[in-house]
């Protein structure tokens, strides 16, 4: 008999929140390093912050192409996440991965996440949440994050 489908999501579900603003932070803050351009502090938090992503990575890679862009910053904060669950795994909300777990014997559990193909296994890794989920449907590098994309 088949198993029926349980989707979830990690941001704010088993990891807090917290683990991916505060490398938004650290992103602005390599940013600011790079370009010497402190004005890049005002996207810290914003809620269009893509657009000051936009904006410092055609100062940095101004021949690249925006699917080459949005990669790149994609890619560094993506890395700045699974960095900072690794030292910060308080975030991870163990409880809830023990219940999954006991769940996954009845249910396919699948994972919808903005967090991108090329990194949502090092996320899961770094949580030690590697292996919970049956399914996983994360988003493109090259396509800025929008959850209504990832359905």
């Amino acid at each position: 008999m088949e198993k029926p489908l349980l989707a979830t999501n990690i941001d704010g579900f088993l990891i807090d929140h917290s683990a991916f603003i505060e490398p938004h932070r650290i992103w602005f803050d390599r940013i600011i390093l790079l370009t010497k351009d402190e004005g890049f502090n005002k996207w810290k938090g914003h809620p269009n912050y893509f657009q000051g992503v936009n904006e410092s990575m055609e100062k940095i890679m101004p021949d690249a192409s925006k699917e080459e862009r949005t990669k790149k910053a994609r890619d560094w904060y993506q890395e700045d996440v699974a960095h900072y669950i690794q030292i910060h795994p308080e975030v991870v909300n163990q409880k809830l991965a023990k219940v999954l777990k006991r769940l996954k014997e009845k249910f396919t559990l699948a994972l919808i996440t903005t967090n991108t193909e090329e990194h949502i296994n090092k996320i899961l890794k770094a949580s030690n949440l590697y292996g919970i989920y049956d399914i996983i449907h994360a988003s493109s590098s090259e396509e800025e994050p929008d959850k209504t994309k990832v359905f």
